[in-house]
C-alpha cells in the first residue's frame, strides 16, 4: 500500500536567475521547466517590472565623475562607474524578486480555540486548528512551500510540487487533500484525497486515499481511515484513535487555554474516542470517563486529572 515513488522536483533556481538577467529568452526557459512554472516565472517578472526602483540619473553622475577625475589627472575610462550604476540597479531588482520569491514573510496565527481559513496565492487553502501557524513567501507561485506549526487540513490545487515544512518531518504533494498535526514530539498525517509523500524519522512514506501515519517516541503507526472523509475538528470535534493520552491532554489545552496536570504514568496510556471542542466540562468528561479518570479545578483554575 506504501509504495516509493519520485516526486516532482522544483525548477532549478539559475534559470530564474539566468532568465530575468536575459541570459536566456522565453523559449529556452520553456525547454528548461513546466508550463506551470513558465506561467509562474512570468507573473514574477511582470511583479519586478512593477516594483519602484529608481533608476541613477547617469549624465549627472558622469558629469560629476568627469570633473573629479579632469581634477585629479584621472586616465581611467570615462564609462566604467557608469557601467557598474546599471548593474547595481539590475542586482538590486534581481535581489528583490528573489528574496520575496524565497523568504517566508507572510504569517498566519490561531489563538487558544480558534480556527482560520485562508487561501494562498496558488488559489490552494488551509485551515488552521487551535494555536497553529503557517508561513509561506511573497511569490508563492514560484516556490509553493509552507512553513507549518500546530495542526492545518490543506486543500492544495494541482501544479508544482506543494511542499508542508515542520519541525517534525515534512510533507510533499502535487495536488490532493490532506491533514497535518505538528505537536513538539508528536507528528501526524492523513490523506483524504490523492497522494502525499511524508518524510519523517529518516522514513520516506506515501499515503493514499484512506491512509494515515503519526510518529512520537522514535516509532512509527499506520492505519486506516477511509471512512472519515475529512477531520472532525473542522466540525468543531477533536477525534483520536489509539492515541497517547498525553497528546490528548495537550489538544484539549490548545482548544481550551488550561493548564492539565495529571501523573506522568497516564502519558503513555492509549486512547480512542473524541471530545467536544465547545463545551470544556464535557470535554473533560469525554476523556476521563472511558479511562475510568476523575478530574477537579483548583481555584487558580488549573485541571488535576486523577484516579
Amino acid at each position: 500500500m506504501y509504495n516509493e515513488i519520485k516526486m516532482e522536483e522544483l525548477p532549478n533556481d539559475t534559470f530564474l536567475a539566468d532568465w530575468l538577467a536575459g541570459k536566456i529568452n522565453d523559449d529556452q526557459l520553456k525547454q528548461l521547466v513546466s508550463d506551470t512554472d513558465f506561467e509562474a516565472f512570468q507573473t514574477l517578472r511582470n511583479s519586478l517590472k512593477k516594483m519602484q526602483v529608481s533608476e541613477p540619473d547617469m549624465d549627472k553622475n558622469y558629469a560629476a565623475v568627469k570633473a573629479k577625475r579632469i581634477a585629479a589627472n584621472d586616465k581611467k575610462p570615462s564609462g566604467f562607474l557608469p557601467f557598474y550604476g546599471y548593474a547595481a540597479a539590475a542586482i538590486l531588482v534581481l535581489f528583490i524578486g528573489l528574496y520575496q520569491t524565497f523568504v517566508f514573510s507572510n504569517s498566519i496565527k490561531t489563538g487558544y480555540g480558534n480556527l482560520e481559513s485562508i487561501a494562498l496565492p496558488d488559489d490552494s487553502r488551509v485551515t488552521l486548528n487551535a494555536k497553529s501557524s503557517v508561513d509561506f513567501p511573497n511569490f508563492f507561485q514560484c516556490n509553493r512551500t509552507v512553513r507549518l506549526n500546530g495542526e492545518a487540513y490543506f486543500e492544495v490545487e494541482k501544479g508544482s510540487t506543494f511542499t508542508v515544512e515542520t519541525p517534525q518531518g515534512n510533507v510533499k504533494v502535487l495536488g490532493t487533500k490532506f491533514n497535518v498535526i505538528s505537536r513538539p514530539g508528536f507528528f501526524e498525517v492523513a490523506c483524504y484525497e490523492g497522494k502525499v509523500k511524508v518524510m519523517a524519522n529518516d522514513q520516506s512514506v506515501i499515503l493514499t486515499v484512506g491512509n494515515s501515519i503519526r510518529f512520537y517516541d522514535s516509532q512509527s503507526e499506520k492505519w486506516d481511515n477511509s471512512a472519515d472523509r475529512k477531520p472532525l475538528w473542522l466540525d468543531g470535534e477533536s477525534a483520536f484513535r489509539n492515541v497517547p493520552l498525553q497528546f490528548v491532554i495537550a489538544q484539549f489545552e490548545t482548544q481550551y487555554d488550561r493548564e492539565v496536570v495529571f501523573p506522568s504514568a497516564y502519558g503513555q496510556i492509549k486512547f480512542s474516542g473524541s471530545f467536544t471542542n465547545k463545551d470544556e466540562n464535557i470535554a473533560l468528561q469525554s476523556i476521563c470517563i472511558p479511562m475510568k479518570l476523575k478530574y477537579r479545578k483548583t481555584s487558580t483554575g488549573k485541571i488535576v486529572i486523577s484516579e
